[in-house]
Parts: structure tokens; C-alpha cells; sequence
């Protein structure tokens, strides 16, 4: 077996099928991997409510990693806290808001919208969350310390390629990183998937090549790239296929089962 002590996992587009469901086969891939004492973390975009009963169906008690790596959660103890500062955060409204493209604001528990619409309410549909109306510019402004966890910026791709394309001429110390065609994500400076894998290292005491990460898009890359065993999906970007050592099948035919099993005994 290889000497695999941490599992890095993406939820959607990797351990969750195109419908958004667990497959039985990937949950029992996880447990016989946590049998043989691996810790699984899953690294996710989605904020914590969304994400643990994720976990809760796994039946896993291991750290997250949530809002893109920002959020770095374990026993009831907080090892990473990144923030988009306020005032970058209403910038960042307001361009939307120009462009006519929606933008949800995720604070710790909180997700905030101007107003119900359908990219909203696709996404109630795969988080199960639903969001608070609130008048976004005036809500950020009010912030004082603590700023957002995430920005999502949801739209069609050509829309979400232009604002891409503006907001990196700016010095506004963010990350943007595409988790679906039609989702940008924006996340702090210094924030990050392969940030959250090496802080959880460093917490086993243990070295990043012990370390399994599974993932498909944009968002994912950093990790595959930083991990010891980096694995794209099938259905992988292209980003993450350049960064990604191995690979293996699609969401929809157990790819995350299949890696497991091919890294833990040894056939990667």
C-alpha cells in the first residue's frame, strides 16, 4: 500500500456524480481507505453548510476545507480564516452589478444575494441552502472588520471570461478560479486548496507526498499540482489535467472509488 495519510477530495464534479448524489461505491472507496487510517478532508468551494452533510453521508469526522481553501475547519478548531477585505468586496459588487452578472456573497454561515433569480436557484438546487435578499452594496458596506469568505460570480462563460479578464488588470489581491464554465470564483490573496492541504500537513505532521488529491477543475489545480499524488477526473479541465500526475474515469463511472483503490495499493 502506499503510505497515503491524507485524502484531498473535491465534492462536485469529483466525488459527487453529475446528479449531485454520493454513489455508494465512492463512500465505501473512503471508509476502507479511513480503515486503513487515511484522513479524508474534502476541499470544496461550497461554504460549510453545504458541505457537511456531504461528510455526515461519507461518515467522516475529517477536517474541511471550505469557500475554495479560505476556510479551514477540524475538530472544532479554526486553522485558516481568509477574508476578502470589505472594501475589495464592494468593488467587486458594483462591477457585477455593471455587467449585469449575478454575484453571491458567502460570509462564515451567511449567503447573500440582491435577489432571487436563476442561477440562485440552481444553486439551492445542488446545495440544498437558500440565500438572504439583501441590498449587497449597502450589506458589505456595513462591514467593518471581517470581510466575505467568497464571491461567487455565476453568468454565462463569454460574460464570466470578460469580467475575468478585467478584474486580473487590477491589483485587488484576489484569486479567481473557474469551477464550472459558468462559475467564477473569487477567493483571498493567500487562500487556496494546495494553502489548505499544506496547513493540514503540517498540523499531522506529515509530508505533502503523503498525500492523495482528487479534483476536475480550474479551482483544483494547485492541490493536484502540490499533492503527492495528484488525480484529474475524467471529466477534468483542462487546468487540472496539465497539473494532475494521474488520472482516472469520470464522476458519472466512480472515478474517485477507482482512484483510491489504484493509489492505496499501489497501482498509481
Amino acid at each position: 500500500m502506499q503510505d497515503i495519510r491524507l485524502m484531498c477530495i473535491d465534492i462536485d464534479g469529483t466525488l459527487l456524480d453529475s446528479h449531485h448524489q454520493l454513489p455508494p461505491e465512492n463512500r465505501a472507496a473512503v471508509c476502507w481507505a479511513v480503515n486503513r487510517g487515511a484522513v479524508v478532508c474534502l476541499m470544496t468551494a461550497r461554504p460549510p453548510g453545504a458541505t457537511l452533510p456531504i461528510q455526515k453521508g461519507l461518515g467522516s469526522d475529517g477536517p474541511l476545507a471550505c469557500f475554495g481553501g479560505g476556510l479551514v475547519e477540524w475538530n472544532g478548531e479554526r486553522l485558516c480564516d481568509c477574508r476578502i477585505p470589505a472594501r475589495t468586496a464592494a468593488l467587486l459588487v458594483q462591477e457585477c452589478a455593471v455587467r449585469r452578472i449575478h454575484i453571491s456573497v458567502y460570509r462564515d454561515t451567511h449567503w447573500y444575494v440582491e435577489r432571487e433569480d436563476m442561477w440562485s436557484m440552481q444553486e439551492t438546487g445542488i446545495t440544498g441552502l437558500v440565500p438572504t435578499c439583501a441590498a449587497l452594496e449597502n450589506l458589505v458596506g456595513s462591514w467593518e472588520r471581517w470581510g466575505a469568505h467568497k464571491l461567487l460570480c455565476m453568468g454565462e462563460p463569454e460574460q464570466l471570461d470578460s469580467l475575468f479578464s478585467a478584474l486580473e488588470k487590477r491589483d485587488l489581491s484576489i484569486q479567481l478560479l473557474r469551477s464550472k464554465d459558468t462559475y467564477l470564483e473569487i477567493i483571498p490573496e493567500g487562500a487556496g486548496k494546495a494553502e489548505a492541504m499544506e496547513i493540514l500537513c503540517r498540523k499531522m505532521g506529515i509530508s505533502t507526498e503523503q498525500v492523495l488529491a482528487i479534483g476536475d477543475h480550474d479551482v483544483d489545480a494547485s492541490l493536484l499540482y502540490a499533492a503527492g499524488f495528484g488525480v484529474a477526473m475524467g471529466n477534468a479541465s483542462p487546468a487540472a489535467e496539465r497539473a494532475a500526475q494521474y488520472h482516472t474515469d469520470t464522476n458519472d463511472n466512480l472515478g474517485v472509488a477507482k482512484a483510491i483503490y489504484d493509489c492505496l495499493s499501489g497501482n498509481l
